[in-house]
């Protein structure tokens, strides 16, 4: 009985020390404008155009304070919505670097890594577009290790399958709830609603190379992605 006592004090412990950390995260992280509602207001005030410049940088750095190293140019998706000039959806790709995240409060005996050491996430984020619907298929990483010449695709899938990688397999399912979403909170607090997509990958250590395309589900549109490129130094 005392075990048992001991696992529910350590599992409200860790629910407990997950949600502030994540929500900690979240509350320093504060929401920036919504780089596709500016976008879409260039279509009615050509003379703002130079606020493209500045939604871009806004959305390269939200990806910044999640720890996710921006590719080297922006992707984007035409006739894909409503409400822009011919429909456009910018979107951006990253990636990560394992060990990820770097929590504030480590919790010893668990490893609360997404993305282990050794590998590398790669993430998708295209603005202005709804909530995901079934089919979120369709977006693809092909990547190179120059430095171990390992290399590949992968399919991306949706941001719910990199916060239930995050929940500890030990932790009892009535905590599983709580921590999980102060895990989604802490996404959601730099990340649209829809869209984004994300893999982890057994890259190595090393100078890794991706490109990130594909196609991406906007209700009952199917959304082209132009390839993006970037450069990630694996420790």
């Amino acid at each position: 009985m005392a075990v048992v006592t001991s696992l529910v004090r350590l599992s409200a412990a860790l629910t407990v020390t997950g949600a502030l950390t994540f929500a900690g995260a979240a509350a320093a992280t504060a929401a920036p404008p919504d780089p596709a509602a500016t976008i879409a207001a260039l279509g009615q005030n050509p003379a703002a155009a130079t606020d493209l410049l500045s939604a871009y940088q806004t959305a390269v750095d939200s990806l910044k304070q999640l720890g996710i190293q921006p590719f080297l140019y922006p992707s984007g998706s035409a006739f894909c919505q409503d409400g822009s000039t011919l429909g456009l959806v910018p979107a951006l790709a990253g990636a990560v670097p394992g060990p990820w995240p770097k929590l504030a409060v480590p919790v010893p005996g668990l490893d609360l890594s997404a993305v282990k050491a050794g590998q590398t996430m790669f993430a998708f984020v295209p603005y202005g577009m709804g909530p995901d619907g079934a089919d979120t298929t369709g977006m693809q990483v092909a990547w190179l290790n120059v430095s171990n010449g390992r290399g590949g695709f992968a399919a991306m899938g949706p941001l719910s399958q990199v916060i239930g990688s995050m929940v500890p397999p030990n932790l009892p399912p009535e905590m599983r709830p709580a921590f999980e979403q102060a895990i989604r909170n802490f996404f959601l607090a730099s990340l649209p609603v829809g869209g984004v997509r994300a893999v982890p990958v057994d890259t190595g250590s090393g100078t890794v190379l991706a490109a990130v395309f594909g196609t991406v589900r906007n209700g009952a549109d199917t959304c082209m992605f132009l390839p993006t490129v970037g450069v990630t130094s694996v420790p």
